[in-house]
């Protein structure tokens, strides 16, 4: 039955097939918006970043709220956010107490906050299922164990912030790569999405171009250089004659924040754990030498390790967050590996 209607979503028009979907998903889930907005709401026991205050400053002028750099260049999610903030009327939570140091305006911003990643969360798991089975070409199998997969992975990034659209706005890329003037004005623009998006693409197109030899790929390079140097650009301008500065939480990182202590359960669940999961489908590659009619290189494995020292300014609690912003990459391999050994095709067809 479920190979069934999911062959039928398959073969109609795929807009508004994915659109019904991405409602109906939203409709059910909505106590994962609630669940999300409740626990924004009680900060001390959900530390996280408040970009709430860069929205009261969009909403004040007041430059106390102003922040500080990178997190106040993110503009497409705060843009995002600020025209929920908006247009979409603020629900206060009841039966909950709420930090008496929050006033109405930090509330409505943390409502718009929490709508944003919810949306953006069923929207990437929905538009990752059509790049798999579609773009890529997978077997609906594979895109249903990739659906299934992402709803755990999702989890190791931040519920609270910008990571879920940061890594959507890279899953469009990914999506686009086939159309040369949609891709390239989408990573030209990722400067002003987050510095994440082209530490991931870069990277993932050179690959491309060197290892695989795919010369189609250059002109998006190209691009990705152009993103890199106006992202440069952009925080010269804004420091030297704009008063910006950066987060005094990169003071005093450094690289020996990679080091992880085993002993220290925080960094086991935090780090090692979804690490390692960034690794298996490559180390599977590896031993059975198998790409499952995927077009990809061994050498993506850089892909998280690049993340994960990235992740030293944060901290060696996020490191396998970062790490994790890759699993759009890796996980259509892992899921035709899962298909492979466990015969996932081949136990459905027997029934």
């Amino acid at each position: 039955m479920y190979i069934t209607i999911m062959n039928y979503l398959y073969k109609k028009k795929k807009i508004p097939i994915l659109f019904t979907l991405f409602v109906m998903v939203c409709f059910y889930a909505y106590r994962d918006f609630l669940i999300t907005y409740r626990m924004m709401l009680l900060d001390e026991y959900f530390l996280y970043y408040h970009y709430q205050n860069i929205i009261i400053y969009y909403e004040t002028g007041d430059l106390k709220y102003s922040d500080n750099l990178p997190m106040n260049v993110r503009f497409l999610g705060l843009i995002l956010q600020y025209i929920i903030f908006k247009v979409v009327p603020c629900i206060n939570l009841t039966n909950i107490s709420v930090n008496p140091n929050y006033d109405e305006l930090f509330v409505c911003a943390t409502f718009s906050l929490a709508l944003l990643n919810y949306l953006s969360k069923y929207l990437l798991i929905i538009l990752f299922f059509y790049y798999v089975v579609k773009i890529l070409k997978r077997p609906l199998i594979e895109g249903s164990i990739c659906i299934f997969l992402s709803f755990i992975l999702i989890n190791y990034v931040e519920d609270f912030t910008f990571d879920r659209i940061t890594i959507l706005y890279t899953l469009l890329i990914l999506m686009s790569l086939n159309n040369k003037y949609l891709s390239c004005i989408l990573i030209t623009l990722s400067f002003l999405v987050s510095e994440k998006v082209i530490m991931i693409i870069g990277p993932f197109l050179l690959i491309k171009y060197i290892f695989l030899k795919e010369k189609k790929y250059l002109i998006n390079l190209k691009f990705a250089i152009l993103s890199v140097g106006l992202y440069g650009l952009m925080i010269y301008l804004l420091i030297n004659f704009f008063n910006f500065s950066f987060s005094p939480l990169y003071e005093n990182t450094g690289f020996d924040r990679l080091f992880l202590d085993l002993s220290n359960k925080s960094h086991i669940s935090n780090s090692i754990i979804p690490i390692t999961f960034c690794f298996i489908p490559y180390a599977i590659y590896l031993f059975d030498k198998n790409k499952r009619n995927l077009n990809f290189s061994v050498y993506e494995i850089l892909l998280p390790i690049i993340m994960i020292f990235l992740g030293t300014g944060g901290g060696e609690h996020n490191i396998g967050r970062y790490a994790m912003y890759s699993f759009i990459i890796w996980l259509p391999l892992f899921a035709s590996q899962i298909n492979h050994y466990l015969k996932i095709s081949k136990l459905i067809e027997d029934e």
